[in-house]
């Protein structure tokens, strides 16, 4: 006769040891099952929603090549360059300095031989010549004269001065002097910098010692500055205008002696006897 109650689970009814040994070959099937079924369906497709954001592209001009093996050493670093049409920033630089340095100081020297007939005129035409090139005279004796003209106009004065009589002997020098006329320019900055704090200190000096110790140096300073700035000064001078001696030569003539007999007297052949007795 059959009764209300359910009917009993397999395990039920049996010894406890043959139960847990049940159970266990229950769950050893059905993992086995699962990893079969998971070999045998498809990997499982994300959603759009789930899938994460793919990564910006590089910035890369072509596409990357076949792998490369890493070099032994260091790979070597690529030369620095330059936009086209820039030029180099050492050369830029180079450029600016040149453009900033100042052109050459150069002091012109003459010194010139000539032969003339007539020196004292030769002499008068050198100076005029000075004074029409914008010169003046230096110097001038009975055969020697020393103009000073224009540096500009220098060229013009010597060919000029060819054209008084014969050239014996000609000497040109250019000196240049740019770099004794910038030393002298950082030494006379630096000279009024110790005068100015020497005279500073003077004036706050209390012991009479130490007022003295500042006079005397100050006194020192104060000629080395005038010495260098009358250099400076004679520099620019000589810059400025050039220098042109010229020394002239008389011509020898050539006396010639009257032909024909000579009287006893002379002076009958002052007054010319002999040319007449030869006619």
């Amino acid at each position: 006769m059959a009764t209300g109650m359910p009917p009993q689970h397999p395990t039920m009814g049996m010894p406890r040891g043959d139960a847990i040994e049940e159970s266990l070959s229950v769950d050893h099937e059905t993992t086995v099952a699962t990893a079969e079924f998971a070999k045998a369906a498809p990997p499982a497709t994300p959603t759009p929603a789930a899938m994460p954001a793919p990564p910006p592209p590089r910035p890369t001009a072509q596409a990357a090549g076949p792998a490369r093996p890493a070099p032994a050493g260091p790979a070597p670093q690529p030369a620095a360059t330059t936009p086209t049409g820039a030029a180099p920033q050492g050369a830029a630089q180079a450029a600016a300095a040149v453009s900033a340095s100042p052109a050459p100081l150069l002091i012109y020297t003459a010194q010139i031989t000539m032969a003339v007939f007539e020196v004292g005129a030769s002499l008068g035409k050198v100076e005029a010549l000075a004074q029409e090139l914008g010169g003046f005279l230096a110097r001038r004796d009975d055969r020697t004269i020393t103009i000073r003209v224009p540096a500009a106009r220098f060229d013009e004065a010597l060919k000029r001065l060819e054209g008084l009589g014969d050239m014996l002997q000609r000497n040109v020098v250019a000196e240049d002097v740019t770099e004794e006329f910038l030393d002298l320019g950082v030494r006379i900055r630096n000279a009024r910098a110790v005068r100015d704090r020497l005279e500073k200190l003077l004036d706050k000096a209390v012991k009479v010692e130490e007022s003295i110790q500042l006079e005397r140096e100050l006194a020192r300073v104060a000629g080395e500055l005038d010495r260098l700035e009358g250099r400076l000064k004679y520099l620019r001078d000589r810059v400025a205008f050039s220098t042109l001696t010229v020394s002239f030569q008389p011509r020898s003539t050539e006396t010639i002696m009257p032909s024909g007999p000579r009287l006893p007297i002379d002076w009958l052949n002052e007054l010319g006897l002999s040319r007449l007795l030869n006619l």
